[in-house]
């Protein structure tokens, strides 16, 4: 008679090393394909200030280039057509004060009229927008 012995099984095994080489070039593909995109708009110089603070709360960010051209959420647009985006905006996401991000050389006149724009949207809360001096600075005047 032919004596069969039961063979002894090997605890399977699962090897890591294929999957740590996969993550590893995901990992690489990822970093490789983002893009680390900065707030896009148009360049633009605050005007300083002794005072300024940080916010922390969303607004409706407005901005106007040295050229006096107006962009609102990435799109230029023209003192008539500001108001009904930014009425848009509002039924769309509720009331949020307006954030006005203009060039330090910008005149006062075409702040005035982008904040009466503003103020017809029904916005009441307007704020400017404004760096914190450099120390060296701060004395001269």
């Amino acid at each position: 008679m032919i004596r069969i012995e039961p063979q002894k099984r090997k605890a399977p095994e699962i090897s890591i090393a294929p999957l740590v080489d996969c993550v590893l070039l995901l990992l690489i593909f990822f970093l490789l394909t983002s893009s680390f995109s900065e707030k896009i708009g148009i360049k633009i110089t605050l005007p300083g200030s002794d005072t300024a603070q940080a916010t922390d709360h969303k607004t409706l960010d407005i901005s106007i280039a040295e050229s006096g051209e107006i962009t609102f959420r990435g799109e230029s647009l023209r003192v008539g057509e500001l108001a009904v985006a930014l009425e848009k905006a509002i039924a769309e996401e509720g009331k949020k004060p307006a954030f006005l991000l203009a060039d330090r050389s910008v005149s006062i006149e075409r702040a005035a009229e982008i904040i009466d724009c503003v103020r017809a949207a029904g916005i009441e809360s307007v704020a400017i927008a404004t760096q914190r001096k450099p120390p060296e600075y701060q004395d001269e005047e």
